[in-house]
């Protein structure tokens, strides 16, 4: 056929609209890099001298890198996903050859998920999201001291006992909490968990949303647990949440319940002596509110409750706090106590010997001069005592302990 001048200028209107098409479907996908970077000197006094340390690590929150992608399918569609690397520089206090170079984990050792999200019905991830049991602890109950010295849901101190998967160096595997009276009762967190599902419900009725998760459970392996040679089962989990925000109050409810199945523990959670867990249930519940009681002045309260079966971990938990702001200066505090009814019974190798319940109590400080939107000084400080109703523990465990950090965070 005849190419005519009208035929080529039709191709090149053509061309020309593909190419502007491409670039604007090239523009509705988006990849963010953001994170946060924090290193503070803290000092650690502890009843047991052993226990004291000196530290230059995160201490107002956990060091961070993201990656977070979005695609706009239109409609309200997008399908996206995020993957975040957490730093503990280099081990943090523990400078061993492992500690140093395995970093936990190495790359993707905190939260990732792929996530597929519409305006009307909700947004579901599929990976290893963050709990909303997390989310309300540190957010929503409490003032912003993330997982940091202040904190009333960090390694050293939590609100719950039993299971969870805030251990440290655990991966998100689920673990027990210590019980044996030796041992510091620094309690137990819902962190992450691996292959979990969970959906989040678009904001209603003027605020509210809902949320839940579900982990399968794996619970074929019939392998005893031991340390050389750990079984592949793992503990199921489901969680449920519900969250209002509006005007001045922003109120969240959790509740988490981990199940183990009829074998051993999951890989690398637990020890031998843990073994006889096979079975167990172990859940949190926490209701935490933020109120505003002025631009300047939020006040946080939550209350928690945790058990497991046959008691063997059983209690509560209360907290209550304030942040003021005043110009570029944050000045934050609060309060956390934990009520242990639990029966306390030790498991080793068959046999149950009662262990006292210990309750413990959390005094929690912090002041900030924000040297811009994204950067800051700060300052730290918290008291624990992990036996207010008991004598001190044995010598090597420490019972007490008080941390001081004065350091510099900056967000991207």
């Amino acid at each position: 056929p005849v190419q005519t001048l009208e035929n080529l200028e039709m191709k090149k209107t053509l061309v020309a609209l593909a190419a502007l098409s491409a670039i604007s479907a090239f523009a509705q996908s988006s990849v963010v890099i953001d994170g946060y970077f924090d290193r503070g000197y803290t000092s650690l006094n502890s009843n047991a001298d052993i226990k004291d340390l000196k530290t230059v690590a995160s201490s107002a929150g956990t060091t961070t890198v993201g990656i977070k992608v979005r695609e706009d399918l239109g409609g309200g569609l997008s399908v996206g996903g995020s993957v975040n690397t957490d730093w503990a520089d280099f081990g943090g206090a523990s400078q061993s050859n492992a500690a140093g170079t395995a970093q936990t984990g190495g790359f993707a050792n905190s939260q990732s998920f792929v996530d597929v999200t519409d305006a009307k019905l909700g947004t579901l991830r599929l990976g290893a999201p963050n709990s909303f049991t997390l989310t309300n602890a540190t957010a929503v109950a409490s003032p912003a001291y993330s997982t940091g010295i202040g904190s009333a849901y960090s390694s050293s101190f939590s609100i719950a006992n039993g299971l969870g998967t805030g251990s440290a160096g655990k991966g998100g595997l689920v673990d027990i909490s210590a019980i044996a009276a030796s041992k510091t009762h620094k309690g137990q967190r819902a962190i992450r968990i691996a292959n979990s599902v969970q959906y989040s419900s678009p904001v209603v009725l003027g605020g509210l949303s809902v949320h839940v998760g579900y982990t399968p459970q794996n619970n074929n392996d019939t392998t005893t647990f031991a340390a050389a040679t750990p079984n592949t089962n793992s503990v199921g989990a489901k969680e449920f949440a519900l969250r209002y925000t509006n005007g001045p109050l922003d109120a969240m409810y959790t509740s988490i319940k981990y199940t183990v199945g009829g074998n051993a523990l999951s890989a690398g959670a637990g020890t031998s002596s843990t073994n006889n867990l096979a079975g167990m249930s172990s859940t949190q519940n926490l209701l935490g509110a933020t109120y505003t009681v002025m631009p300047a002045l939020k006040l946080h309260a939550g209350y928690g409750t945790f058990g497991s079966d046959a008691d063997q971990f059983k209690g509560s938990s209360k907290q209550f706090g304030a942040t003021y702001t005043t110009g570029a200066w944050v000045i934050s505090a609060q309060q956390a106590k934990v009520t242990d009814e639990g029966t306390g019974n030790s498991q080793s190798g068959g046999a149950s010997t009662a262990v006292q319940q210990y309750d413990r109590k959390l005094t929690g400080a912090g002041v900030d001069y924000n040297l811009s939107k994204t950067a800051r000084v700060y300052a730290r400080y918290d008291n624990i005592n992990y036996a207010t109703n008991a004598a001190a523990f044995t010598a090597d465990a420490g019972s007490t302990q008080k941390r001081y950090a004065i350091g510099v965070s900056k967000s991207f």
